[in-house]
């Protein structure tokens, strides 16, 4: 059972990026950092990449295996030099509460040090939490393998991980793009769920959120679901609803053995009580009836749409979704379902702050 603390002023939560993967995501995230309740930590097996890294702490693991030169593109030695480094590593997330993670698997550091250091995140009972890149095919099936294999490494410490394929990046933004600003879309991703994690766990609201209850809900080993969808009128929540489950740079994964979710609804003004359950009632069919649900509804005033909708979904298992509400009963459902568009790339990447202000959910939590 995770070990968080309780008062939310003292929450620490550590970002990890590790390999070179990793580090170029910090990069990425380190200026648009808002809250000193984040930590960002380097790791890598190389030294002249945590040089040009931005973070708030470099730390080179296997120094004396490999001389701060690299891994090798060696999973096997990205390992060991976790291994050499393991009291610098635990000292770093016994100083965390929640640790978020961004990795490249594939290669060696990545690959290697991933679930070596959530092995070590489980043992001193922290929720840890990934979000891992995969290879791009035309590098090769070689590679693939030795991602896939790290991925399956990976899932059996950490709590949620969540993959972003690098084809994905083409199907969805294009051949034309340029590659520094494909990345960055896949960096920003991370950036969010950062940022989401911060509102959820820090900020005072009106009914604080219960960091239990979120541990419970990390305690869900496995993959995730994790997106958001915006709307402006009322009519459109279940377009909205459609988005956020399936954000096309993230691996689909199969919802109906989610074990763990979070369904949070923000507003400007009032949603009705109608709205509300069909958004309740639509997420709860796609996922087993034993599952833990946490219901949350905020009112933000600041919000650049009327509507906004998170859904992240723990324990789950990777499936292409065919059809994500087909199993819905209602005919109400059915209609709304029925006119739902295509999300927009540029509302994708946009997680909003969530969970100020938390909702018992309607059954009775």
């Amino acid at each position: 059972m995770f070990q968080l603390i309780q008062q939310n002023d003292g929450l620490s939560i550590g970002v990890f990026g590790i390999g070179g993967c990793g580090c170029n995501t910090l990069n990425s995230i380190f200026e648009q950092r808002e809250s000193d309740q984040a930590h960002l930590y380097s790791v890598n097996t190389d030294k002249v990449v945590l040089e040009h890294t931005q973070s708030d702490e470099a730390v080179l693991i296997g120094a004396e295996l490999t001389h701060g030169y690299g891994a090798g593109a060696d999973p096997k030695v990205g390992l060991q030099a976790a291994e050499e480094s393991k009291e610098q590593l635990l000292t770093l997330i016994n100083g965390c509460d929640i640790i978020l993670c961004a990795t490249g698997l594939g290669g060696g550091t990545g690959t290697g040090a991933s679930p070596y250091i959530a092995e070590l995140a489980s043992e001193q009972g922290k929720p840890i939490i990934f979000v891992a890149t995969l290879p791009f095919s035309s590098e090769g099936e070689f590679r693939s393998n030795i991602a896939q294999t790290g991925l399956n490494e990976l899932k059996e410490y950490a709590n949620a991980v969540i993959t972003l394929p690098n084809d994905q990046l083409i199907k969805v933004l294009g051949n034309d793009i340029g590659l520094f600003d494909a990345f960055k879309h896949s960096n920003q991703i991370l950036h969010s769920l950062i940022k989401s994690l911060i509102d959820m766990l820090c900020y005072q609201g009106l009914i604080n959120v219960d960091l239990n209850d979120f541990a419970k809900i990390m305690d869900c080993q496995g993959d995730a679901v994790l997106g958001v969808g915006k709307c402006d009128e009322e009519s459109e929540l279940t377009t909205a609803l459609d988005s956020a489950l399936n954000n096309p740079l993230v691996n689909q994964v199969d919802m109906s053995s989610s074990t763990g979710v979070i369904i949070q609804v923000n507003c400007k003004d009032e949603i009705s009580l109608g709205s509300y359950n069909l958004i309740t009632d639509t997420v709860r069919q796609q996922v087993s009836p034993n599952a833990l649900v946490i219901c949350g509804v905020s009112k933000i005033e600041s919000l650049a749409t009327n509507y906004e909708l998170l859904i992240i979904a723990t324990g789950a298992s990777a499936k292409m979704i065919v059809e994500p509400f087909n199993n819905a009963p209602s005919s109400e459902v059915e209609q709304s379902l029925a006119a739902r568009a295509k999300p927009q790339t540029s509302d994708i990447f946009d997680i909003p702050a969530f969970i100020r202000n938390q909702a018992p959910a309607p059954s009775g939590k």
